[in-house]
């Protein structure tokens, strides 16, 4: 018998959508001995977009304003966390940002992790509430190396 955790990762931007996949990541984790559980965040492109494009002319202009984003969503993740805690449910928190789209972020996030599972929800924080799956749901359903579990 392996000592490898199970490892789930929960990519979640606030959204409901995305809270429903931390409570259905909860039951889940419940389900398993060894899981090793990460609720994921990409810091909205668009601040990222607008820090970097402030280092062409200032290299520090809007450095602050990106790591005061980046305290809050930690904060919030960390609030995320403790449901999970009151459940006797380990799980970490991860924020990343940068460059690069949402869905290539979890993506490379997931590989670089190994992780065994992803579960995401179907429509984020976007303006496009008709859509019948997002397109960060589509697109990590479309290029994961492991399973992806896209709850309503």
């Amino acid at each position: 018998m392996s000592d490898k955790k199970f490892s789930i990762l929960v990519a979640i931007d606030g959204s409901e959508s995305s809270m429903n996949a931390v409570d259905y990541a909860i039951s889940l984790a419940r389900k398993e001995d060894n899981v090793r559980l990460i609720l994921l965040n990409v810091l909205n492109v668009d601040t990222v977009k607008k820090v970097a494009s402030s280092f062409v002319a200032a290299p520090t202009y809007g450095l602050k304003e990106y790591e005061e984003h980046k305290k809050a969503v930690l904060e919030w993740l960390d609030s995320v966390r403790k449901k999970f805690e009151k459940e006797g449910i380990q799980a970490m928190t991860e924020v990343v940002g940068g460059p690069f789209p949402v869905t290539s972020s979890i993506i490379n996030y997931a590989e670089n992790e190994n992780v065994d599972l992803i579960v995401v929800g179907t429509r984020g924080n976007s303006g496009f509430k008709k859509l019948l799956l997002g397109s960060v749901a589509s697109g990590v359903v479309t290029y994961a190396h492991c399973p992806v579990l896209v709850v309503k």
